[in-house]
């Protein structure tokens, strides 16, 4: 951590492209129940991904002059990412860091030409791009950064591709809920860490007030994937979504295992919640 990494890795740790891989199943659930179109789910891909790093590099400019990216006493390293210390080490500039918020969001309104030209195409691409600044600017300080994560990472990501093939249906709603209520519970788990520091004083987060009402991580965990679970099941059995979307429930061993992991051996819990919630929607649309 002492060591200065090359500018090129540094780049990479502030771009956070470790999420890339849940924004492209979330994108390929989207594009899959609508009809699969490999052209289709790259361009969500591109689009999303653009606008998610660049909300990345602007989470690091706006979390550093604010003050809660420091070297010490700041929010602290995940085991996935450091890219809370990039600009709190040096390792990368804030010319650097700023340069790169708005060219990939310039890269996000190119790819955009190549979109359908339909309102809910371009309605869910600025809601995209509104997540994507105010998560910084309010959701984040004001303690509703799951409210975000749903909105981007899991629906926005999910409903958008699915408008890139054809107009968008309860059905993409259902999943695109589904997606975004596991992206809340991700970043409740995130946010830990954080909670359980001076970080609690700053932002009274979801994180933050299940650790000051001392219940385990474990037992939050078990509930919201429970949560999850059930309303994906009401979702088959009111017809909105397919009985087939009902294969992901074969990880619910793997979540379990999660929750024990996340209290006892924190970092490896971290990892294999990772996992899982990247193969939830894989097996939506096996």
């Amino acid at each position: 951590m002492n060591e200065k990494p090359h500018p090129i890795k540094a780049w990479l740790i502030c771009a956070r492209i470790f999420a890339l891989p849940w924004i492209a199943t979330n994108v390929l659930v989207g594009v899959s129940l609508a009809g699969f179109s490999l052209e289709k789910w790259l361009l969500g891909f591109l689009v999303v991904g653009s606008v998610l790093i660049s909300a990345h590099f602007f989470n690091a400019y706006f979390d550093f002059i604010k003050g809660f990216d420091k070297v010490e006493g700041g929010s602290k390293p995940k085991p996935y990412t450091a890219g809370n210390q990039v600009l709190p080490r040096g390792w990368l500039s804030l010319r650097t860091v700023k340069i790169s918020t708005f060219a990939w969001l310039i890269v996000s309104l190119i790819l955009m030409f190549f979109a359908p030209r339909r309102i809910d195409v371009y309605l869910l691409y600025a809601l995209g791009v509104f997540v994507a600044f105010a998560y910084s600017l309010w959701f984040k300080p004001k303690g509703f950064g799951e409210v975000a994560l749903f909105l981007g990472h899991g629906f926005g990501a999910s409903t958008f591709a699915y408008s890139l093939v054809k107009p968008v249906t309860g059905e993409a709603l259902a999943a695109g809920t589904l997606l975004g209520l596991l992206a809340g519970v991700v970043y409740t788990v995130d946010q830990w860490v954080d909670a359980e520091t001076d970080f609690a004083r700053r932002v009274k987060n979801y994180a933050y007030l299940i650790a000051k009402a001392e219940m385990r991580l474990s037992t939050f965990f078990y509930f919201a994937v429970t949560a999850v679970v059930t309303i994906h099941i009401a979702f088959v059995l009111m017809g909105i979504l397919r009985a087939s979307t009902l294969k992901a429930l074969l990880l619910m061993p793997l979540f379990h295992f999660v929750g024990v992991l996340l209290d006892y051996q924190f970092e490896k819990g971290v990892w294999i919640a990772l996992t899982a919630i990247w193969f939830y929607p894989i097996l939506m649309v096996l």
